[in-house]
């Protein structure tokens, strides 16, 4: 197919060019630079959250999709139309904006509204090129590609939370439900299916939160990949979110049906397999589906057969990329002058071993791989006076970006996910251990016949300071202070000090503070600090 004349002529003659346009092969290749310098740093520093095990281990196709969407539009690429002037204006104020997001990005880079601020000035900018270059028609053209760069950004914590959770406690409900129907007989509690043989866990990993969040970015990769009309996108999404999410509640209903019938160990021996089954199933499905909703008599534009005759902003382009360097030079130059060196956790555990009953927990292998940490230790015990205690503590080393999922498994959610029922939230209270203010969050929850009394504390490590928080925010002010005293690579550690066997919530506490002296050694030099 030839392109149509109407088109060349445009091509070769077309709207005046400004005089700060250039039209040399150099001019092209500043071009390709400027447009790509933007969503190369954004995949630079999203890529530590891309973790192999994580939710979005996807994240690393992405750059690659979108460079493929980009060239198949770019080869059947519209004439060029008279460029937006206004775009420079928008394109000026979203560089303006590219300092002050990397900056918060780089002292909290697991906080999802630094990197969506970034990405999304990113974005902005390599459409305003684009707008630039070749006016609306390119704008429009090139709009997809460019924007699909924003499905390798984190969502929000406090959406995942919400999904994860109602995904969990659906998927528990539905599988004890048709386990009822075949005969095998199921009881939910939480987030838990019990069965004659054991219980298995509808963790994270199971819910289907990871499947749903790689299917958007199919589906939006496979509508575009074959140019579907809008109203068509959308229900390739729709539909490959229902085949995603009824494909992980037919894997929990497998799994937990050779649970019933060959033990426990059978589900722990087909989880990765079902899993694999359940993701070559929806992406299969889905390619179906797309395939099927592509329209067979759509006209398809023939690639370019002559060069492209067209200006390009050629000083923007410097200035952009010249833009993007002193950025990361002036971001990296202030933390390096502010950030002191690491000097160590600000606790150790002295665990009681020589009390009754005291043993170490194994904590499951797939229980890390959910929680991304770098240390984890478990211990239960009976005290003295006869109360049953357990203790949790759990680290995300400085540097770790996965160390925002501390902040969502905390007792409120996991303990719940576990059937305990939550009778009081006791709030925060601050006990002091060898000098240093340590701030506990304490509640009380209904776990069958025993009554448990939780302390949380989760605590940001920052190197040169004194911190702690017993409720985490997912998106608060911190990040701003973190910033300011250019502190980076935070580390977090959480302690969760569980207490069974105690009569009133008072006996609970006068237990709590008489004993925390004696299981957390406090740093020397951050006792001082505190005290100051």
């Amino acid at each position: 197919m030839s392109t149509p004349p109407d088109r060349i002529a445009d091509q070769a003659t077309g709207p005046p060019t400004p005089r700060w346009f250039g039209t040399s092969k150099g001019a092209w290749l500043l071009f390709a630079a400027a447009l790509i310098a933007g969503p190369c740093l954004l995949f630079w520093h999203l890529h530590g959250l891309w973790d192999p095990d994580g939710s979005y281990a996807y994240g690393w196709v992405v750059p690659f999709l979108a460079a493929f969407l980009f060239k198949l539009r770019w080869d059947d690429r519209p004439a060029p139309s008279v460029p937006l002037q206004g775009a420079i204006w928008i394109a000026a104020a979203l560089a303006l904006l590219v300092p002050p997001t990397r900056w918060l990005q780089e002292a909290a880079p697991e906080r999802a509204i630094c990197a969506w601020s970034f990405a999304l000035a990113v974005a902005g900018i390599a459409l305003s090129l684009m707008a630039l270059a070749g006016g609306t028609s390119w704008l429009r053209w090139f709009s997809f590609p460019l924007a699909f760069i924003l499905t390798a950004v984190p969502w929000p914590h406090s959406m995942e939370l919400m999904l994860s959770n109602s995904l969990m406690h659906g998927t528990a409900g539905a599988t004890v439900e048709i386990l009822c129907l075949i005969g095998i007989p199921a009881l939910q509690a939480g987030n838990l299916v019990h069965i004659e043989t054991g219980v298995i866990d509808i963790d994270e990993a199971c819910s289907g939160i990871r499947s749903l969040q790689a299917m958007v970015m199919l589906s939006l990769f496979l509508g575009e990949l074959f140019r579907l009309k809008p109203a068509r996108r959308l229900w390739l999404m729709v539909a490959g979110l229902a085949v995603t999410i009824l494909a992980n509640v037919i894997r929990t209903v497998v799994l937990a049906s050779l649970g019933a019938h060959q033990g426990m160990n059978a589900v722990d021996r087909y989880h990765d397999t079902a899993g694999l089954c359940v993701l070559v199933v929806s992406l299969s499905v889905t390619l179906l589906i797309a395939y099927r909703l592509r329209s067979s008599k759509a006209p398809m534009l023939a690639p370019q057969s002559l060069p492209l005759r067209w200006a390009l902003p050629v000083p923007w382009c410097t200035a952009l990329l010249v833009w993007f360097l002193a950025t990361e030079i002036a971001v990296e130059t202030w933390y390096q002058a502010h950030e002191p060196k690491w000097q160590g956790w600000s606790w150790a555990i002295q665990w009681p071993k020589q009390d009754k009953q005291f043993q170490f927990l194994d904590i499951p292998a797939r229980s890390k791989r959910l929680l991304m940490c770098d240390e984890s230790q478990a211990a239960t015990w009976r005290d003295a006076d006869g109360g049953f205690w357990s203790l949790y503590l759990i680290r995300w080393n400085p540097g770790n970006l996965q160390a925002e999922s501390a902040k969502v498994h905390r007792p409120d959610v996991c303990l719940n996910a576990e059937g305990a029922v939550m009778e009081h939230d006791f709030g925060t209270h601050v006990s002091t251990v060898g000098a240093m203010p340590i701030p506990f969050h304490s509640y009380s929850f209904r776990m069958g016949e025993d009554r448990l009394y939780v302390f949380f504390c989760l605590r940001e490590e920052q190197p040169g300071e004194i911190a702690g928080t017993a409720i985490p925010e997912f998106e608060g002010t911190g990040m701003f202070q973190r910033a300011l005293r250019g502190r980076r690579h935070v580390g977090e550690q959480s302690l969760e000090i569980a207490m069974s066997g105690y009569r009133s919530e008072q006996s609970a506490q006068e237990a709590f503070q008489a004993r925390l002296g004696q299981l957390l050694k406090v740093r020397a030099d951050a006792a001082a600090r505190a005290g100051r």
